[in-house]
Protein backbone atom coordinates (compact mmCIF):
# COMPACT_ATOMS: atom_id res chain seq x y z
CA UNK A 1 0.00 0.00 0.00
CA UNK A 2 3.23 2.37 -0.52
CA UNK A 3 5.09 4.13 2.36
CA UNK A 4 2.76 5.27 4.96
CA UNK A 5 4.54 7.83 6.10
CA UNK A 6 4.10 9.82 3.37
CA UNK A 7 0.49 10.51 3.98
CA UNK A 8 1.92 13.19 6.93
CA UNK A 9 2.61 15.78 4.38
CA UNK A 10 0.65 18.00 7.16
CA UNK A 11 0.22 17.27 10.82
CA UNK A 12 -1.28 19.94 13.03
CA UNK A 13 -1.42 19.90 16.94
CA UNK A 14 -4.27 20.47 18.73
CA UNK A 15 -4.58 21.21 22.75
CA UNK A 16 -7.58 19.10 24.51
CA UNK A 17 -8.47 21.16 27.39
CA UNK A 18 -12.00 20.51 29.56
CA UNK A 19 -13.55 22.12 32.25
CA UNK A 20 -16.13 24.21 34.24
CA UNK A 21 -13.91 27.50 33.44
CA UNK A 22 -13.66 26.96 29.73
CA UNK A 23 -17.34 26.75 29.56
CA UNK A 24 -18.21 29.36 31.54
CA UNK A 25 -19.95 27.38 33.72
CA UNK A 26 -20.80 28.00 37.44
CA UNK A 27 -19.23 26.45 39.98
CA UNK A 28 -21.59 24.00 42.68
CA UNK A 29 -21.55 26.08 45.97
CA UNK A 30 -22.78 23.27 48.20
CA UNK A 31 -19.67 20.73 46.76
CA UNK A 32 -16.95 23.27 45.97
CA UNK A 33 -15.05 19.95 45.59
CA UNK A 34 -17.26 19.10 42.80
CA UNK A 35 -16.07 21.25 39.94
CA UNK A 36 -14.65 19.87 36.89
CA UNK A 37 -11.26 20.97 36.23
CA UNK A 38 -8.63 20.04 33.36
CA UNK A 39 -5.80 17.71 34.78
CA UNK A 40 -3.55 19.32 32.21
CA UNK A 41 -3.38 20.28 28.61
CA UNK A 42 -1.65 17.46 26.03
CA UNK A 43 -0.60 18.04 22.59
CA UNK A 44 -2.81 15.76 20.09
CA UNK A 45 -1.39 15.05 16.70
CA UNK A 46 -3.42 15.52 13.79
CA UNK A 47 -3.11 13.90 9.98
CA UNK A 48 -4.35 15.33 7.31
CA UNK A 49 -3.77 13.73 4.02
CA UNK A 50 -5.01 14.73 0.74
CA UNK A 51 -7.00 11.80 -0.83
CA UNK A 52 -6.42 12.68 -4.88
CA UNK A 53 -10.36 11.44 -5.98
CA UNK A 54 -13.38 13.47 -5.11
CA UNK A 55 -15.64 13.36 -2.18
CA UNK A 56 -17.91 10.27 -2.87
CA UNK A 57 -14.93 8.19 -4.75
CA UNK A 58 -12.70 8.96 -1.76
CA UNK A 59 -15.54 7.91 1.04
CA UNK A 60 -16.23 4.88 -1.32
CA UNK A 61 -12.86 3.62 -1.10
CA UNK A 62 -12.36 4.00 2.62
CA UNK A 63 -15.48 2.30 3.32
CA UNK A 64 -14.60 -0.30 0.56
CA UNK A 65 -10.87 -0.94 3.10
CA UNK A 66 -12.17 -1.13 6.20
CA UNK A 67 -14.69 -4.12 7.68
CA UNK A 68 -18.00 -4.00 9.65
CA UNK A 69 -18.48 -4.22 12.95
CA UNK A 70 -21.17 -6.79 13.55
CA UNK A 71 -23.21 -5.67 16.45
CA UNK A 72 -25.49 -8.39 17.12
CA UNK A 73 -22.73 -10.79 16.65
CA UNK A 74 -20.73 -9.21 19.29
CA UNK A 75 -23.78 -8.85 21.45
CA UNK A 76 -24.39 -13.06 21.38
CA UNK A 77 -20.60 -13.14 22.28
CA UNK A 78 -21.47 -11.44 25.54
CA UNK A 79 -24.54 -13.27 26.09
CA UNK A 80 -23.03 -16.41 26.18
CA UNK A 81 -19.92 -15.44 27.51
CA UNK A 82 -18.09 -16.33 24.83
CA UNK A 83 -14.19 -17.91 25.49
CA UNK A 84 -11.94 -14.82 24.27
CA UNK A 85 -10.18 -16.83 21.57
CA UNK A 86 -13.50 -17.48 20.26
CA UNK A 87 -14.21 -13.50 20.24
CA UNK A 88 -10.44 -12.53 18.94
CA UNK A 89 -10.93 -14.68 16.33
CA UNK A 90 -14.70 -13.36 15.53
CA UNK A 91 -13.48 -9.53 15.45
CA UNK A 92 -10.95 -10.38 13.08
CA UNK A 93 -13.10 -11.81 10.75
CA UNK A 94 -15.03 -8.81 10.74
CA UNK A 95 -11.83 -6.29 10.17
CA UNK A 96 -10.41 -8.33 7.43
CA UNK A 97 -6.93 -7.52 6.39
CA UNK A 98 -7.08 -3.59 7.24
CA UNK A 99 -7.35 -4.82 11.26
CA UNK A 100 -9.89 -2.10 11.76
CA UNK A 101 -13.80 -2.15 11.49
CA UNK A 102 -16.56 0.63 10.83
CA UNK A 103 -18.58 1.36 14.35
CA UNK A 104 -20.75 4.06 12.63
CA UNK A 105 -20.87 6.54 10.15
CA UNK A 106 -22.62 10.21 10.04
CA UNK A 107 -22.95 12.59 7.15
CA UNK A 108 -22.95 15.39 8.45
CA UNK A 109 -22.64 17.41 5.49
CA UNK A 110 -26.14 16.26 4.65
CA UNK A 111 -27.46 17.53 7.50
CA UNK A 112 -25.55 20.79 7.23
CA UNK A 113 -26.43 21.20 3.34
CA UNK A 114 -30.24 21.38 4.08
CA UNK A 115 -29.08 25.58 5.46
CA UNK A 116 -28.98 26.03 1.13
CA UNK A 117 -25.22 25.71 0.98
CA UNK A 118 -23.27 22.37 -0.34
CA UNK A 119 -21.55 20.92 2.83
CA UNK A 120 -19.63 17.60 2.07
CA UNK A 121 -17.88 16.04 5.09
CA UNK A 122 -19.00 12.47 7.30
CA UNK A 123 -17.34 11.35 10.37
CA UNK A 124 -16.71 7.41 10.59
CA UNK A 125 -15.95 5.92 14.32
CA UNK A 126 -13.10 3.25 13.53
CA UNK A 127 -11.52 0.43 15.85
CA UNK A 128 -11.51 -2.99 16.90
CA UNK A 129 -13.16 -4.40 19.70
CA UNK A 130 -9.98 -7.17 20.19
CA UNK A 131 -7.25 -4.39 20.11
CA UNK A 132 -9.42 -1.99 22.24
CA UNK A 133 -10.10 -5.03 24.92
CA UNK A 134 -6.85 -5.08 25.46
CA UNK A 135 -6.57 -1.17 25.16
CA UNK A 136 -8.93 -0.81 28.12
CA UNK A 137 -7.58 -3.35 30.19
CA UNK A 138 -4.95 -1.71 31.22
CA UNK A 139 -6.32 1.85 31.23
CA UNK A 140 -10.39 2.17 31.30
CA UNK A 141 -9.65 6.29 30.78
CA UNK A 142 -8.30 5.14 26.73
CA UNK A 143 -12.52 4.79 26.33
CA UNK A 144 -12.45 7.94 25.80
CA UNK A 145 -10.28 7.08 23.02
CA UNK A 146 -11.36 3.57 21.30
CA UNK A 147 -12.81 3.41 18.91
CA UNK A 148 -11.47 7.03 17.22
CA UNK A 149 -12.73 8.97 14.92
CA UNK A 150 -12.10 9.62 11.19
CA UNK A 151 -13.54 12.32 9.21
CA UNK A 152 -13.61 13.00 5.50
CA UNK A 153 -14.11 16.43 3.71
CA UNK A 154 -13.92 18.00 0.74
CA UNK A 155 -13.33 21.75 0.78
CA UNK A 156 -15.04 24.16 -1.21
CA UNK A 157 -12.50 24.76 -4.47
CA UNK A 158 -10.64 21.58 -3.73
CA UNK A 159 -10.84 19.16 -6.27
CA UNK A 160 -10.09 16.22 -3.94
CA UNK A 161 -11.01 14.99 -0.66
CA UNK A 162 -9.06 14.96 2.55
CA UNK A 163 -9.17 12.08 4.95
CA UNK A 164 -8.03 13.55 8.53
CA UNK A 165 -7.76 11.91 11.96
CA UNK A 166 -6.19 12.41 15.74
CA UNK A 167 -3.37 9.96 15.49
CA UNK A 168 -4.24 6.89 18.07
CA UNK A 169 -0.83 6.97 19.49
CA UNK A 170 -1.39 10.49 20.37
CA UNK A 171 -4.22 10.22 21.96
CA UNK A 172 -3.90 6.92 23.91
CA UNK A 173 -0.20 9.02 24.74
CA UNK A 174 -2.20 11.47 26.84
CA UNK A 175 -2.61 8.88 29.66
CA UNK A 176 0.59 8.36 30.39
CA UNK A 177 0.61 4.67 30.30
CA UNK A 178 3.78 3.42 28.49
CA UNK A 179 2.58 0.13 27.91
CA UNK A 180 0.20 2.00 25.46
CA UNK A 181 2.69 2.91 23.53
CA UNK A 182 2.93 -0.02 21.00
CA UNK A 183 -0.74 -0.65 21.02
CA UNK A 184 -1.02 3.20 19.80
CA UNK A 185 1.63 2.82 17.52
CA UNK A 186 -0.03 -0.53 15.77
CA UNK A 187 -3.45 1.70 15.83
CA UNK A 188 -1.56 4.56 13.43
CA UNK A 189 0.31 1.80 11.00
CA UNK A 190 -3.32 0.36 10.41
CA UNK A 191 -4.99 3.78 9.84
CA UNK A 192 -2.04 4.64 7.92
CA UNK A 193 -2.21 1.91 5.56
CA UNK A 194 -6.11 2.61 5.09
CA UNK A 195 -5.27 5.93 3.86
CA UNK A 196 -2.35 5.10 1.61
CA UNK A 197 -5.13 2.74 -0.26
CA UNK A 198 -7.22 4.71 -0.46
CA UNK A 199 -4.83 6.94 -2.22
CA UNK A 200 -3.84 5.02 -4.79
CA UNK A 201 -4.81 5.54 -8.41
Amino acid sequence: MGNAAGILSRRNVVTIASGAALLGLPSIAAAPSATLAAEKSTPIARTDARTGHPYEKAAARFEAAIGRLDAAAAAALVTRTAAWNEAEAEFAKMAGPSGLMLFAKFDQGAIASLTGKSVQCRLYIVGNPAVAARILRIDPRASLYVPFRVALFQLEGESDATIAFDRPSSLLGALGQQALGEIGAMLDREIDAVVEHVRES
